[in-house]
């Protein structure tokens, strides 16, 4: 009996032991790992800015920052003295330029996408010289808008319900320019804020 007795007790020490030892307690470690970011124009971007894919794309240029930039004016390398000619928007005309730039959700989750303001306006209101308005319109087909204008003005804002993976929204231009005088005294040097968060 005494033997049972001391090969029972061995076994129950040498399990509690392995119960012990098996717990993957540590005092320190260090270890390396690598990590990996790269920084990189809009259109490559998790949150892709990009010109839209036809002609009108041109339309959109690059800043010294390699930032996206909506340049309908001389200096717009893409269109000005160096191409076609063109060096802005008629006077007493409406333009609307389809197409121009697109924003894609090049991430791995879906997002709540914000773009504001989406209209801009100048008045020379002094002499009534002119009065310059444009506007950007979405183009989103499946996707549902959510329009908030409880901000006060001139400030506007467009919120996109949802934005997955792989999904985008177009962005055409619609402008005014009133009357012919509205040439060289009237003109446009803003910015939008867009603005992506997790969902």
């Amino acid at each position: 009996m005494e033997r049972r007795k001391f090969v029972l007790s061995a076994g129950a020490l040498a399990a509690s032991g392995g119960i012990a030892l098996g717990t993957g307690a540590f005092s320190n470690v260090e270890a390396e790992r690598d990590v990996g970011v790269a920084v990189t124009d809009d259109s490559s971007a998790y949150l892709g800015i990009k010109p839209g894919d036809g002609p009108n794309g041109n339309y959109v240029d690059t800043t010294d920052s390699d930032a996206l930039a909506i340049n309908l004016t001389g200096d717009n390398d893409n269109i000005g003295s160096g191409l076609a000619g063109g060096e802005g928007l008629n006077a007493n005309a409406v333009t609307g330029i389809a197409d121009l730039f697109k924003i894609q959700n090049q991430g791995t989750q879906d997002i709540q996408l914000e773009v504001a303001p989406l209209a801009f306006a100048d008045a020379d209101f002094a002499n009534f010289d002119g009065v310059l308005g444009v506007l950007l319109v979405p183009q989103i087909g499946g996707v549902a808008l959510d329009y908030d204008m409880s901000w006060s003005p001139p400030v506007n804002l467009i919120s996109l319900s949802e934005l997955s993976p792989g999904d985008e929204i177009d962005f055409s231009l619609a402008a005014f320019a009133i009357p012919e005088s509205a040439v060289d005294s009237v003109e446009i040097s803003d910015e939008i804020e867009i603005t992506a968060e997790e969902l």
